[in-house]
C-alpha cells in the first residue's frame, strides 16, 4: 500500500488539478477546501504540512476538489462566506455576498450616525429588498445596535427559501429579534404611505445579454434570478424609483447597488423633482457602485 500523500503535498497535487480545470485562485482554493475538509484554518495547513491525511480525509477531499474543478464556487463548497466581519450561510438559492456591498453599509451607518447625533430618540426603519441571505440586513441589525437604542430592520424577498436561509443567518449571530422577515416581491406589499427611513437593495442588475460572458462560477452556479432580470438590467430600478417615495419619509433615501457602466443610465432615470440629493459611491477599484438617493 502507497504510503499517505501530506498535507504539502495533496495541495500540490489539487492546485495543479484546479489549474489544468482553468479554476482562478487554484492555489487559494486548495487550502480553503482542504482546511474545510479538516474543519481546521488555513494557518494549519502550513504549521502542519508534513503530516499525512487519512485514506478517508483523502476520498473526501477529492470530492470537493472535483466540484471546483467542475465551477461550482467555494463558497456553496462551503456554505460559508464572510461579509463585513460576519459569517454568512449561503447555498445555491441566494448570491454570494460580495465586498463592493459592503459599501451600502458603511453609508447607512454613517448617515444613521449623523441623524442620530442630532436627534438621540430617533428610531429609524430600514426596508432590505431582495434580502438573499441577508448579509445587509444581518450586518446593519448588528452595527446599528450601538448606534441608536432601536432599529426596525424589515428583511424583504420574493422567494420563501432565500428568507428561511436569512432567517437561519439572523439566528446564528443573535440577531433575529431585530429583524421583521417578510415574503413579497419587491415593495408590493407594503401600504402605500411614508413609513421608511431608508430602502435598501442590491437588486438583479445584470442584462441578459451579458450573462454569456460571465464566469462560470457566476453564471452557471448563482440563483439567476438574483443576477438579471431577464432584460436591460433596469428593470428594478425602474420599480424601486417608481415605488419607494410613497413609502419613504421626508429626508429618507434609497440606496442601492448598481452594475459596473449603468451610473449614467440610473442618474438620468432620477427625477429632480422627487430628489433633492443623487450620489453615486464609488468602490475600491474606482468603479461607480452605489446609488445614494435623498427624498425631499
Amino acid at each position: 500500500m502507497p504510503p499517505s500523500l501530506t498535507i504539502a503535498e495533496t495541495l500540490k497535487r489539487a492546485s495543479e488539478q484546479l489549474r489544468a480545470a482553468s479554476v482562478p485562485n487554484d492555489i487559494l482554493d486548495a487550502q480553503t477546501l482542504l482546511a474545510h475538509a479538516l474543519n481546521k484554518d488555513r494557518t494549519y495547513l502550513i504549521v502542519n504540512f508534513n503530516q499525512p491525511l487519512s485514506d478517508d480525509l483523502t476520498t473526501e477531499y477529492e470530492s470537493l476538489m472535483a466540484r471546483r474543478a467542475a465551477g461550482e464556487p467555494v463558497q456553496y463548497i462551503t456554505g460559508q462566506q464572510e461579509f463585513f466581519g460576519l459569517e454568512f450561510e449561503v447555498t445555491p438559492d441566494v448570491l454570494i455576498p460580495r465586498p463592493e456591498t459592503e459599501l451600502i453599509i458603511e453609508e447607512v451607518i454613517r448617515l444613521v450616525q449623523q441623524k442620530a447625533a442630532i436627534h438621540p430618540d430617533w428610531h429609524p426603519v430600514i426596508v432590505d429588498v431582495g434580502t438573499g441571505s441577508g448579509c445587509i440586513a444581518v450586518t446593519l441589525a448588528r452595527e446599528l445596535e450601538t448606534i441608536c437604542d432601536e432599529a426596525t430592520i424589515i428583511a424583504t424577498d420574493i422567494s420563501a427559501t432565500a428568507l428561511q436561509i436569512t432567517r437561519r443567518n439572523a439566528a446564528k449571530h443573535g440577531l433575529a429579534e431585530r429583524i421583521e422577515f417578510r415574503e413579497m416581491n419587491l415593495l408590493d406589499d407594503f401600504p402605500a404611505q411614508p413609513f421608511a427611513d431608508f430602502i435598501i437593495s442590491n437588486p438583479p442588475y445584470i442584462a441578459e445579454s451579458e450573462m454569456p460572458g460571465l464566469p462560470r462560477e457566476v453564471r452557471d452556479w448563482e440563483p439567476r434570478g438574483a443576477l438579471t432580470d431577464f432584460a436591460d438590467g433596469l428593470s428594478f430600478y425602474r420599480r424601486l424609483l417608481k415605488d419607494a417615495p410613497a413609502l419613504l419619509n421626508a429626508g429618507g433615501h434609497l440606496m442601492c447597488e448598481i452594475g459596473c457602466g449603468q451610473a449614467e443610465a440610473i442618474r438620468a432615470m432620477t427625477d429632480e423633482k422627487v430628489w433633492d440629493e443623487v450620489r453615486i459611491l464609488a468602490d475600491l477599484q474606482a468603479i461607480p457602485r452605489t446609488l445614494v438617493l435623498r427624498l425631499h
